[in-house]
C-alpha cells in the first residue's frame, strides 16, 4: 500500500522532493488517496448487492424447496447476480428433480426475455438419523434401548439413514454394527416367521372363495416378505408372509 501511495503522491501535479521524502499532505487528502486505492483494489464480488431480485428471489425458492430437509435449513448464494441481465418478475426452477441440497444448480426465467439466467447456491441443513447406542451383532433384534441420534449436516448424512426409531425398533441388524455407525434401512430385516424347510399354512384368497392349504417353506420370511412354498402334490406357490406367519395368496 505504501508503494502505491508513494506512486499516487509522485503523480501530483506540484509534489515537491525535500530530503528524498514527499512534503508533507494534508491528512484528508491522504485519506482520499488511501480509500480510492481500497476501491480500485477490492474484488468485484464484494460489488454484489444483497437486495438483488434473482438473488433474493432464489434464495426464498430454494428455502421453500429445502425445508423438507431438516432444522436450520440456510442457504448461501454463490453467484454473482448483480452482474446476470436486468431481471424483471423472476421465476426460479430446479433443472433436475429432487429436493436441493449441498451444491445446486438453480435456473431463473425472467419475463422481460426467453433467457435463462442460472445461479451456483448451496443449501445446507441439520438433520438427525438414528445410530447404534453400543455394539450391536449381527442377527441381533433391535430394541430402543440399543438406538441413539446423531446430528450432521444432510450432505453428510449417510445413504439410507433411518430417522424413525418405528423403522428400526424390532427389525434384525442383518451386518455387526459397532457403537455410533448409522441405522440404515437396506441394512435390517424383518424377523423371519417363516423359515425354509418348516411347515407353513398358505391361504388363497379370491372374490367369494377362501382355501387353506399346507405346505413347505422354500425360502425365510419376515412380515411383508414373499416367499415360495412347495403343495403336497409338487406346485410351488408364491405368496406373502402375514402377521401370523401364513402364506396369503390372492387371485
Amino acid at each position: 500500500m505504501q508503494r502505491f501511495l508513494g506512486k499516487a503522491v509522485r503523480a501530483l501535479p506540484h509534489a515537491r522532493r525535500l530530503n528524498g521524502r514527499a512534503p508533507g499532505l494534508p491528512m484528508k487528502v491522504k485519506r482520499l488517496l488511501v480509500t480510492g486505492l481500497l476501491m480500485a483494489m477490492a474484488p468485484s464480488a464484494a460489488l454484489a448487492v444483497s437486495d438483488d431480485p434473482i438473488a433474493q428471489a432464489t434464495q426464498r425458492f430454494l428455502l421453500s424447496q429445502a425445508a423438507s430437509l431438516g432444522d436450520d435449513v440456510s442457504v448461501e448464494i454463490n453467484s454473482d447476480t448483480s452482474r446476470l441481465p436486468e431481471c424483471h418478475s423472476p421465476q426460479p426452477f430446479l433443472p433436475r428433480d429432487g429436493v436441493p441440497q449441498g451444491r445446486v444448480m438453480v435456473g431463473v426465467r425472467c419475463s422481460n426475455d426467453q433467457q435463462v439466467r442460472y445461479v451456483q447456491a448451496r443449501v445446507s441443513a441439520s438433520v438427525r438419523f438414528l445410530v447404534a447406542a453400543t455394539a450391536i451383532k449381527r442377527g441381533q433384534r433391535l430394541s430402543a434401548d440399543m438406538l441413539d441420534w446423531e446430528r450432521a449436516d444432510v450432505s453428510r448424512r449417510p445413504r439410507n439413514a433411518l430417522d424413525d426409531p418405528s423403522q428400526a425398533i424390532g427389525k434384525v441388524v442383518m451386518q455387526r454394527l459397532v457403537k455410533g455407525m448409522a441405522l440404515r434401512g437396506d441394512r435390517l430385516r424383518q424377523p423371519y416367521l417363516v423359515h425354509r424347510g418348516e411347515a407353513v399354512t398358505l391361504i388363497a384368497r379370491g372374490d367369494g372363495f377362501s382355501v387353506t392349504r399346507e405346505g413347505e417353506a422354500l425360502n425365510n420370511g419376515g412380515k411383508g416378505d414373499a416367499i415360495r412354498a412347495r403343495m403336497p402334490d409338487g406346485q410351488v406357490i408364491r405368496g406373502e408372509v402375514d402377521a401370523q406367519g401364513r402364506l396369503t395368496v390372492r387371485y
